[in-house]
């Protein structure tokens, strides 16, 4: 099944853009009916940059094969693209208010890939692999770029590829759109100069979440996560927070550190027609907390916050087209159109 969807939209990362997507599910195995639906999700835009036309390319892909058994979940993008730049640390995020004078382009490349197997009814293990590229422009770069030491370190190191492992436990009832059950993800990364990374770091993540239908159609939605990072991270793979899919409102990368984490509430809430069939529209409402700092001891000492509405269209079944308007601190808003939901 195939779903095509186009026309204008906004990022506060972006401005204005045009965005052409599609959303592709299918079963890898059309005799097994307990198995979940893969989906392939492709969104292109295109948007304008002071130094010319800046495109960029995600792609999000949730595979099932045998019965569930082996799970393949991945995340590919791509592009060249401005943003604005305040620095690492809490405090320089907080401080600065975003303009022009900090916007700083650049090229990446983003892939992140998980592939699970199941050891028990609900307990998957397997490998990661996460790969970073950032090279952003020497021509004109902001006084907040040049004023960072850790962009100073890092603007010639863009590549970084990382390997680990990933433990989860999950009871929810779809992966993509759950309406109930929960899932834990424990994850360890090591990016090192022995697979060809240019810096040798670690990461770990610990990702909880969990869904209550309150009744036919409505289901509160809880998000946690905590990011962590030891040793020489370069700026565009630190813990951050903001963006479509994280503490939505928040620009994404204002704010970074070596530790980050965010809590986040969301109701969802399908409509129902005149004979109390659920329909394809619905409406969220979520409110969220988080904070990035350099070490554990100091988290929560300086709260961030997230919260915002959304419209949910069910462009193929348990699949949405995703709507959010979100404000975050520092006044920072952000609207964001896209395929599944945020978590």
């Amino acid at each position: 099944m195939v779903s095509i969807l186009g026309g204008p939209g906004y990022m506060p990362e972006t401005g204005f853009m045009f965005a052409l997507g599609g959303l592709y599910s299918f079963s890898t195995d059309r005799d097994s009916d307990n198995l979940q639906r893969s989906s392939v999700s492709l969104v292109a835009i295109g948007n304008e940059m002071e130094s010319g036309i800046g495109f960029g390319l995600r792609s999000k892909q949730n595979l099932f094969f045998q019965n569930n058994d082996i799970r393949y979940v991945g995340s590919l993008s791509f592009g060249n693209q401005s943003q604005y730049y305040w620095g690492t640390g809490y405090d320089k995020g907080k401080v600065v208010d975003a303009s022009d004078d900090m916007s700083l382009d650049y090229k990446f490349v983003n892939y992140d890939a998980n592939l699970t197997f199941r050891t028990n009814q609900h307990w998957y293990v397997g490998p990661v692999l996460r790969v970073r590229y950032c090279d952003p422009s020497n021509d004109d770069l902001p006084t907040t770029a040049l004023a960072d030491d850790n962009f100073q370190t890092y603007r010639d190191k863009p590549f970084s590829i990382g390997a680990g492992f990933t433990v989860q436990y999950d009871t929810r009832d779809v992966t993509v759109n759950a309406w109930q059950g929960s899932f834990l993800g424990i994850e360890f990364v090591d990016y090192n100069s022995f697979i060809g990374s240019d810096n040798d770091y670690s990461k770990a993540s610990v990702d909880y979440r969990y869904y209550y239908a309150l009744s036919k159609g409505k289901v509160l939605a809880l998000f946690n996560k905590l990011q962590w990072s030891q040793g020489d991270v370069p700026f565009y793979d630190m813990p951050t927070l903001g963006g479509q899919d994280s503490m939505r409102g928040i620009y994404q990368g204002r704010y970074r550190d070596n530790i980050a984490i965010e809590n986040t509430l969301e109701y969802r809430w399908t409509l129902r027609d005149g004979q109390d069939h659920l329909t394809k529209h619905g409406v969220t409402f979520w409110a969220g907390v988080g904070s990035v700092d350099s070490s554990l001891d100091e988290l929560y000492s300086n709260f961030l916050y997230s919260y915002g509405v959304g419209y949910r269209y069910e462009i193929q079944p348990r699949m949405n087209v995703r709507v959010d308007l979100g404000i975050g601190s520092n006044n920072d808003k952000g609207f964001y159109l896209t395929f599944t939901e945020a978590f």
